[in-house]
């Protein structure tokens, strides 16, 4: 499965669609209002009107590799 780190625009869609997400499935949390989420709640995501910035795309052993890394997810 494909995975994509994203973030909004403003705060406002942030909340919104962060509180939408989580009701739906899993949801990792990164610094600066960033987010990794499975491909399909990015297709959800944008049927729902959300518009989110796809900063990346990555698999399994990548979104592993991020939550492992300091320096990108500190503590």
């Amino acid at each position: 499965m494909k995975f994509a780190k994203i973030s909004f625009d403003s705060e406002e869609a942030t909340a919104k669609a962060y509180y939408e997400m989580a009701k739906r499935g899993k949801v990792l949390s990164l610094a600066q209002d960033q987010f990794i989420i499975p491909e399909p709640a990015l297709v959800w995501l944008r049927e729902q009107g959300f518009a989110p910035t796809v900063h990346e795309w990555l698999n399994q052993d990548d979104v592993v590799q991020t939550l492992r890394n300091t320096l990108t997810h500190p503590v």
